[in-house]
């Protein structure tokens, strides 16, 4: 972990000297009083719920050395007055942020920032899976991908990690800038451009602005940017916005491309530059991924057949597709791909599960709604619906919410059976009044669903008519 010089905490994020300084050699920084050790330097965190400066004395208390305030609280805390070090900044997010700037600067690796509507936390894994046999790498942890994640994947950086990937997020403009003006990257990979967050920024004009910000840490005459030339709004934007290189990659390269089964593992094999690539998961969303990733390694000087032994040992992270039995029911499985979920990677993911040899299985898709889409919301799942209602090899569809309503609504001319749940309970209670032996139940929706919790609930629910029956 980092440790910072008085002087480097007052000047990097431009600070102001509070109260006097009192010596030390150097201070870890650090935001939790739960964990804070004595030698710490403690930095006030705030959310809608809570304010880390309430935890000032706390931190003292437990033998920091020194603290971060904001200026605006200052004057509203004279009793801060007795603490040594405290230094005053405008925001201090921002003072994480530039202090994690430092220290990425001091470590110095190379960097690569990813971001996307959607398939970047999986792009990143990629990433991590295709570099990490060939250097010291290290990357973002799970989604931590807004200001404070950033700051804690550079803050966390050790000497000598050679490459390091950074997911970057955003809900708004000037987000993923502050990202990438503290990370700095030398590759920007922008895997696609979506209506998620269209809710929130209107267009998807200006989604792709947001996600070009990811250049504007890089140095035009040395970094490099990687985008999808598949997604028009970007490859539109990307040549008026970033002055640089840039490098767009398109799905129509992956070439012979087909499923593959082996050991029970399903996957994609395609052919890359006479590079064969074997990816451990399905879908042209996941083949254009591999795509970025390869293109990236082409960037920093790295050969396709050196990044394919990585790529083949790609696993993606809980919520995005993973297969696994489902408890109580005989030849039955669950592909949870409940994460989150947009119109682009639903639509996605569908094609991808649709695709799947399933051995006789009964396909059963269980959707809930996908958020953040604002006023657009009723037409894109409605678009949803119609499209799910041309599809064949579905056993049946369950939808839930009032999101889910409007996909039902559009798919009644389907061939197969629609429940339209109120509540995930409602589809639970549905779900368990019908044999789900040799079925394969498919998950999606937006997480605030909470689908990943029902083969647990439906699992319970055997259980307990099992015991019924048993009863009588």
């Amino acid at each position: 972990m980092s440790h910072f010089t008085y002087e480097e905490l007052l000047n990097a994020p431009r600070g102001q000297a509070v109260t006097a300084a009192s010596p030390f050699e150097a201070a870890r920084l650090w935001t939790d009083t739960r964990t804070l050790q004595p030698g710490d330097f403690f930095l006030p965190l705030s959310g809608e719920r809570f304010d880390g400066h309430d935890y000032l004395e706390q931190a003292f208390a437990s033998g920091a050395v020194g603290a971060f305030v904001k200026q605006e609280k200052v004057q509203q805390h004279p009793e801060w007055q007795r603490f040594p070090n405290l230094l005053a900044v405008e925001e201090p997010v921002q003072a994480y942020l530039d202090m994690a700037r430092l220290h990425r600067e001091k470590i110095n690796p190379i960097v690569i920032a990813v971001t996307g509507s959607s398939g970047k936390t999986t792009s990143k894994e990629m990433l991590a899976a295709a570099f990490s046999p060939l250097r010291k790498t290290v990357k973002t942890e799970k989604n931590f991908n807004n200001e404070v994640g950033v700051s804690q994947t550079l803050l966390a950086l050790q000497p000598g990690t050679e490459i390091l990937i950074v997911e970057m997020g955003m809900r708004g403009l000037r987000q993923i800038s502050i990202l990438s003006e503290a990370a700095k990257p030398d590759v920007a990979l922008i895997v696609n451009v979506g209506p998620a967050h269209i809710g929130l920024l209107g267009s998807l004009e200006n989604i792709a602005k947001a996600k070009l910000e990811i250049a504007e840490g890089m140095e035009p005459a040395k970094g490099q940017l990687v985008l999808c030339g598949d997604s028009k709004p970007l490859a539109e934007l990307a040549p008026q916005l970033w002055p640089g290189k840039q490098i767009a990659y398109h799905l129509s390269e992956a070439e012979d491309l087909q499923i593959w089964m082996q050991d029970g593992h399903t996957g994609v094999r395609f052919t890359y530059q006479e590079t064969p690539i074997f990816l451990p998961v399905v879908g042209d969303h996941m083949v254009s991924n591999a795509l970025g990733v390869l293109k990236v390694g082409e960037a920093l000087g790295f050969s396709p057949a050196e990044l394919a032994r990585g790529l083949a040992q790609f696993v993606p992270e809980a919520g995005r597709g993973e297969r696994t039995a489902l408890r109580g029911y005989q030849n039955a499985w669950t592909v949870n791909d409940a994460y989150n979920a947009n119109p682009d990677s639903t639509i996605a993911s569908l094609k991808a599960f649709l695709s799947l040899p399933c051995d006789g299985l009964n396909r059963v898709l269980v959707l809930g709604g996908m958020k953040e889409l604002g006023n657009f919301s009723q037409a894109y799942h409605e678009e949803l619906g119609q499209w799910l209602a041309k599809q064949a090899g579905i056993a049946q569809l369950v939808t839930i919410g009032e999101e889910g309503h409007w996909m039902a609504d559009s798919a009644r001319t389907a061939a197969y059976p629609i429940f339209a749940a109120d509540t995930v309970q409602d589809a639970i209670d549905h779900l368990s009044r019908h044999s789900l032996d040799n079925t394969i139940l498919y998950l999606k929706g937006s997480r605030a669903y909470r689908l990943d919790e029902i083969p647990q609930a439906l699992a319970a629910a055997r259980m307990t008519n099992v015991q019924m029956g048993e009863a009588l």
